[in-house]
């Protein structure tokens, strides 16, 4: 099992295992195969077979009642009664016939239509007897017919219980199947656990124990024990290996171990040279550059203690030419310092002068945009009366219209007056003519004579009123006609104000809109204005920033002249360093601090964008800056 490797091992057991259960799986499938077939032919045969046995005893009781009634109750209706039955049992036995398994069964079965049909004959035969010999019909059908009946009644029950036995055999059959495939099952479980439990201990022989030995020689190792054994070195899975891997790495373990002394031989004589240098270097930090360490060293190190001593050299050389070139610096600070104090006051007087103009300009745009906003609202205004005026000259039209159609409508009142004076002078001269003849008439047209006075009457103040109604009317009409002319004379002049006011707000838009112009281009001349100013005080600001630098750098040279002095050069001389010089300054006059208005106090004005802030001097160079005058200059 040696020369297996692992993955070879954990296949086969697999394998095995699998075979096991295909095997299992096989006889399995097979068994419940036949189980399968001997459960379809209990569904198929003998279940349907019982199903037409029961129903053919049944049957043959009922056929038995109906050839009884044929004989006690005789006639046509219990003959078809007889004879659907008997169709019914044919049918029954036809069912019967193609679900038969056995030859027994087929014997019975023929024995059993041969009885039937003598049966059936004895019903035929009693049909005629019943109708002409009662009696005789009485006997016969319980003799001869009654042996017939329990013949076939015993050929059924015959054929019922052979049918049982089959389905119990197919039963028994079916029970000795499942009960070789359970032995079966269990013998193949029984020995799939025992080819695992075999194929377990093998793994563990051959896998789990030289896996543990060979993690506990790995954890010597990785705690520094070269002296170790690797196990495993012989096998040619993959546990060998793993074992010839680990004793590689030992071995370069142990070249790392011989390695790690040659170096901590060496450093060991790294650290006397580590010595004269930390000697040299104190005496640095305490000034001295005339110290030397000895040249006593070999290879690397002597070289080192060579280059250390010629880099000392060189530093006392260019700390002697620093400390000229801080003198020469000196004095070109002082003479800065004193430019940029005069410079600093030119700039505050001319950022004082931009500020002023800033606020003049400020206040003419304001003044500017309140004209332009007033220019606006009146314009406004104006186009609202121009509205108002228009509402009015289309009421006036409407008004008119109105008016027209009132003076249509009187016109034709006028002609339905005229039509009714006609009528009521028609009636008039009707209502004469009814008296005329009613006064021919005598004493009978008496009444209809008074009639014709009444309706003659009516008709005439019909007429009066309708010539007052015409008389209003014309006089209605013509104070219409008046009106109408006064109103189309207000329309006139309303289109005339309207033309006017179109005008005046012309007028006014433009006047707004050049104001609106004249208050851009003051408000860009102010913000040009306001951003000279800003410029202006970042100058100022950069000015007294670059003063307070020159004196901050001045001080640094002064300071760095100090430090410089603290070191002792070749020649056994310390630096000398050189009194600090302050230029004198003239203070400058305290610039008035300049307020910027944000935005005039008007409602109507727009809101102005604020100047850029300028920029602050730094803090610590502002400190540095001595006696100057900073404090005027905060707001920058």
């Amino acid at each position: 099992m040696l020369r297996f490797n692992i993955s070879a091992k954990l296949m086969s057991a697999f394998a095995v295992l699998l075979a096991v259960m295909a095997a299992i799986s096989v006889v399995g499938v097979n068994r419940i195969g036949e189980v399968n077939a001997i459960a379809t032919e209990m569904r198929e045969r003998w279940l349907p077979a019982s199903q037409s046995l029961g129903d053919l005893h049944s049957y043959l009781s009922q056929y038995r009642i109906k050839q009884a009634e044929v004989v006690y109750t005789p006639g046509p209706r219990s003959a078809k009664l007889a004879r659907n039955a008997q169709v019914v049992i044919d049918k029954t036995i036809a069912d019967y016939r193609s679900e038969i398994a056995t030859p027994q069964q087929k014997a019975l079965l023929d024995q059993f239509e041969k009885g039937w049909r003598d049966f059936t004959a004895d019903t035929d035969r009693l049909i005629p007897v019943a109708q002409s010999d009662p009696a005789a019909a009485h006997a016969a059908l319980n003799a001869e017919s009654l042996d017939h009946y329990y013949a076939l009644e015993d050929l059924v029950l015959q054929l019922i219980d052979l049918n049982a036995k089959g389905a119990g055999a197919i039963s028994e059959q079916s029970a000795t199947i499942y009960t070789s495939a359970q032995r079966f099952m269990v013998g193949a479980a029984v020995a799939a656990l025992v080819v695992a439990v075999f194929m377990l201990v093998v793994l563990m022989a051959t896998v789990a124990r030289p896996v543990k030995r060979m993690s506990a020689a790995v954890d010597r190792l990785a705690a520094g024990d070269i002296t170790i054994d690797v196990p495993g070195l012989a096998r040619a899975d993959e546990l060998g290996q793993l074992a010839r891997a680990l004793d590689g790495f030992k071995a370069l373990f142990a070249r790392d171990v011989q390695r790690a002394r040659e170096e901590q031989a060496r450093a060991e004589e790294a650290n006397v040279t580590i010595g004269a240098i930390g000697g040299g270097l104190a005496a640095l930090a305490q000034g001295d550059l005339t110290h030397r360490v000895a040249e006593n060293g070999h290879g690397a190190m002597g070289k080192l203690h060579m280059d250390y001593n010629a880099a000392l050299g060189e530093m006392s050389q260019v700390l002697g030419r620093i400390v000229a070139g801080c003198r020469t610096i000196k004095l070109g600070i002082d003479e800065i310092a004193a430019a940029s104090s005069d410079l600093s006051a030119r700039s505050e007087q001319q950022a004082n002068a931009l500020a002023q103009t800033a606020r003049t300009l400020n206040e003419f745009t304001g003044t500017v945009k309140i004209t332009a906003d007033n220019a606006r609202q009146t314009s406004g205004r104006l186009r609202v009366a121009r509205d108002t005026a228009g509402q009015v000259e289309t009421i006036a039209h409407d008004a008119v219209g109105a008016m027209r159609s009132i003076e249509d409508s009187s016109r034709q009142m006028a002609e339905i007056i005229a039509v009714i004076d006609g009528i009521a002078f028609q009636t008039n001269l009707l209502a004469l003519n009814a008296g005329v003849e009613a006064a021919r008439a005598g004493d009978a047209g008496k009444g209809f004579a008074v009639v014709a006075s009444e309706v003659r009457a009516l008709a005439q103040r019909s007429a009066d009123a309708a010539k007052d109604i015409k008389t209003l009317i014309t006089t209605s009409s013509q104070q219409i006609a008046g009106g109408v002319a006064l109103v189309e004379g207000s329309g006139e002049a309303l289109r005339q104000i309207v033309g006017e006011v179109n005008a005046v707000s012309g007028l006014v838009e433009e006047i707004a809109e050049a104001a609106e112009r004249q208050a851009d281009g003051i408000g860009e001349i102010s913000r040009m204005v306001s951003d000279m100013d800003s410029f202006t005080q970042r100058n100022a600001a950069m000015v007294e920033e670059s003063t307070a630098s020159t004196r901050t750098l001045s001080s640094e040279t002064d300071s760095l002249m100090e430090q410089l002095g603290r070191f002792r050069l070749a020649g056994g001389d310390a630096t000398p360093v050189a009194a600090p010089r302050v230029m004198p300054m003239q203070p400058a006059e305290p610039a008035p601090v300049v307020v910027r208005p944000a935005s005039l106090a008007l409602a109507t004005l727009p809101s102005e964008e604020p100047a850029a802030p300028p920029a602050r001097p730094a803090p610590g160079r502002a400190a540095a800056a001595g006696n100057l005058a900073v404090d005027d200059w905060s707001e920058f």
